[in-house]
């Protein structure tokens, strides 16, 4: 009967706006207790969280929905904003402020920008192409030039790119696109340069937005669906050689871009 009366009592908590806050707040706590601890990498502390809160104690229909939509939004939070949540999670404590301001960032980044004649002052300088929330803000000429020369060694698109060519076209959004030679090579690089803050972590919105890439089987742009399921499903197994000579390649290129390499 204890048990009973306590399952009863989590469920309202577990619901709706109260239960979002609820799973942040243990995410949290978790991130605290397993990735600043250094008990686990940040890839194994979000998969962990996302299983072990998929089930709900409630029967109710509106009950049970009301969780899944509270765990798939907490699911894409964790794999797909590591950088936001890592900014937010990273303090001793997260209130309920904190939590608001965390998730009012996350639900923005699929807003599209207010135009420019609607907008005022301050978010209309928000929009601009240094944003936080577009992929251009941190990508300089070298940056740019070392990426592309990157994706060329790599073998990633079936088209050869010119460095002076893609960066001449980036700094005037006219970028074409390009088709991939490998999906999984492809989001494998790009989640890696996002990591280490080399580019946006909203890069698959921003790929999928302007259609940037077209998937190597020639019939569709990748989509964020695409790229971000191919992520999760090839990081949930161990990198065989092949990979850990492509990862070596990327790490080698990184080094570079921070040290100002050409």
């Amino acid at each position: 009967m204890k048990k009973a009366k306590r399952e009863s009592q989590q469920t309202p908590a577990q619901t709706g706006k109260q239960g979002l806050y609820r799973l942040v707040e243990q995410a949290q706590k978790l991130y605290k207790a397993e990735v600043s601890t250094r008990q686990k990498n940040y890839r194994r502390y979000a998969l962990d969280f996302i299983h072990s809160t998929q089930y709900h104690d409630a029967t109710d229909a509106w009950s049970r929905n009301e969780h899944q939509k509270n765990h798939c939004t907490i699911a894409d939070l964790l794999t797909e904003h590591e950088n936001l949540v890592r900014k937010y999670f990273a303090g001793e404590t997260l209130d309920r402020n904190g939590i608001s301001d965390l998730l009012d960032e996350f639900y923005s980044f699929d807003l599209p920008p207010i135009p420019p004649e609607t907008a005022p002052e301050s978010q209309t300088r928000q929009d601009s192409p240094t944003s936080k929330n577009t992929i251009e803000y941190i990508l300089d000429s070298n940056t740019l030039g070392l990426i592309v020369r990157l994706a060329n060694e790599a073998n990633l698109f079936k088209e050869e790119l010119q460095p002076e060519d893609v960066i001449s076209r980036f700094a005037s959004n006219t970028l074409q696109p390009v088709t991939s030679v490998n999906n999984t090579r492809l989001v494998l690089l790009l989640d890696r340069l996002a990591s280490n803050g080399i580019i946006s972590y909203t890069w698959q919105s921003v790929i999928a937005k302007k259609m940037l890439v077209i998937s190597s089987s020639g019939k569709k742009y990748l989509d964020q669906h695409d790229m971000s399921s191919t992520l999760n499903r090839i990081k949930d197994t161990s990198p065989g050689v092949q990979e850990k000579m492509f990862f070596a390649m990327i790490d080698k290129y990184i080094a570079r871009i921070k040290s100002k390499e050409m």
